[in-house]
């Protein structure tokens, strides 16, 4: 049950995307007076979800912020676009205004329903999809939700699950002082984002949130190959347990998963045999970054007391995720193999996706909207599993100096995706041809799910006239 009466009450929200515009329902439909500021004017493309929230009484601003957003309320939610350095944000807070995200809210509002917060620069997503896939498959209600596409708001706005799944971003986690999870997953820590949060350190702190302080969970289960989980070993009072692909890095510890030298998961929690699950090479997913999150999975679903069968079951029946190293198809004599990794969104994830192909070749693809991180690791990455480098988009010009000014030639350019497809099919002897743009998509498309489904078009589009071309 929702803890707190909505009816007659103010609110003030920021942004209207879909978690500002979840929270916005949320209160009108219980009967509070939601004032919902947006910088972007009136458009087309915005006018259903307006019109919609207009119905249900939501005062809707658009084109920029009126002395209204700073006087309507006391508890002001920010959609994750928005910066702390904002000036709106910041002039909020000097007024004494309390701003949050909206996952905080939905704690707040549901906080006996136990959270699995996963967070982490990569591997967040196909985590929180394969601890919700486990739970559901061992017959709970437990909806993947958060940065992952769908605010828990929403999810929290009808029937009641028995578990949240959580995937939460350090834009979230920013804005949240009181969510505390059950179980907290840490994947891992990467330089990312650093033009919104301003610092490495303010980033890294934020993603601590989830596990220190007053917020520890009852678990945390932390990657031992990352450094950062010391530093959360230092300030968390939860339990630990550490996960890594390397017994060894784990065997001092009293909770750990890792595979040992059969490559299978184990989990061994203190006072308790260890628990052998299953072969990695029995899995569907590929690519060491994904053992790595199947190790965390099955660890935060043990915790949670599913059976170690239904376990077993589940993540060997996980097909993984749409523009995650995702098959796409094989195409002419050679069946060149395309691999479609659009959330590769940064230089750390590429290289996870460059490596999952262990010592085979690919023809990759990258570059799209530079986040300017350090190229020196990727650039190594793709000098050992990359026969040729197809480089598009806003980066390839940078990307391509780093290239040159390591010694390594094979690179070319593409003027859009349609021509990387074609180009690197032209190039490929047999090896696969990997999208993993190891850049943000905002330079040529709305977000990596546009991109991701542009690069399977395009590799569809290929095929026929592929096809056409044997039959003539």
């Amino acid at each position: 049950m929702a803890t707190q009466d909505w009816t007659d009450q103010p609110l003030t929200v920021l942004g209207l995307s879909r978690s500002g515009a979840a929270v916005a329902r949320y209160v009108a439909q219980r009967g509070g007076r939601v004032f919902l500021s947006e910088t972007v004017p009136a458009a087309p493309y915005n006018e259903a979800l307006r019109h919609e929230l207009s119905s249900l009484g939501v005062t809707v601003e658009m084109g920029g912020h009126s002395k209204q957003c700073f006087t309507h309320a006391n508890l002001v939610v920010v959609s994750p676009g928005i910066p702390p350095s904002s000036e709106a944000i910041e002039q909020l807070r000097l007024s004494g205004k309390t701003v949050i995200s909206e996952v905080e809210f939905a704690y707040r509002q549901v906080p006996s329903i136990p959270l699995v917060g996963i967070t982490g620069t990569n591997g967040k997503s196909t985590t929180t999809t394969l601890v919700s896939w486990i739970l559901t498959q061992a017959g709970k209600q437990a909806p993947a939700c958060g940065n992952i596409g769908v605010p828990i708001t929403d999810v929290i706005n009808g029937p009641l699950p028995d578990y949240l799944v959580a995937e939460l971003s350090s834009f979230q986690l920013e804005f949240s002082p009181t969510l505390t999870a059950k179980v907290a997953v840490f994947t891992n820590f990467k330089p990312d984002h650093l033009d919104w949060h301003g610092s490495l350190e303010a980033y890294q702190e934020a993603k601590l949130k989830l596990f220190t302080g007053p917020q520890s969970p009852e678990w945390s289960v932390v990657l031992a190959d990352d450094p950062v989980s010391q530093l959360i070993a230092s300030r968390t009072t939860s339990k630990i347990l550490w996960f890594s692909r390397d017994q060894h890095l784990v065997a001092q510890y009293a909770n750990k998963a890792y595979l040992d030298e059969s490559q299978t998961v184990v989990i061994h929690l203190e006072g308790q045999a260890p628990v052998r699950l299953f072969p990695v090479d029995s899995l569907q997913l590929i690519g060491d970054h994904n053992f790595e999150n199947v190790l965390a999975s099955a660890s935060a679903a043990l915790l949670l007391g599913i059976e170690p069968v239904l376990i077993a079951r589940a993540c060997q029946s996980f097909q993984g995720l749409e523009h995650r190293l995702e098959r796409v198809d094989a195409l002419g004599a050679k069946q060149v193999v395309f691999y479609n990794d659009s959330k590769a969104t940064n230089t750390d994830a590429a290289i996870s996706a460059l490596r999952a192909f262990k010592n085979r070749k690919v023809i990759l693809i990258a570059g799209g909207y530079d986040k300017m991180t350090p190229l020196d690791d990727f650039v190594t990455a793709a000098q050992a599993n990359a026969k040729s480098v197809i480089l598009i988009g806003a980066a390839k010009e940078r990307f391509a100096q780093a290239f040159e000014a390591s010694g390594y030639h094979a690179v070319e350019f593409a003027e859009d995706l349609p021509a990387a497809i074609a180009r690197g099919y032209h190039l490929s002897d047999g090896e696969p041809v990997l999208f993993a743009p190891a850049c943000s998509s905002f330079d040529m498309f709305k977000n990596f799910e546009e991109r991701g489904r542009a690069f399977k078009a395009g590799v569809q589009a290929l095929k026929a006239q592929v096809q056409n071309s044997v039959r003539s």
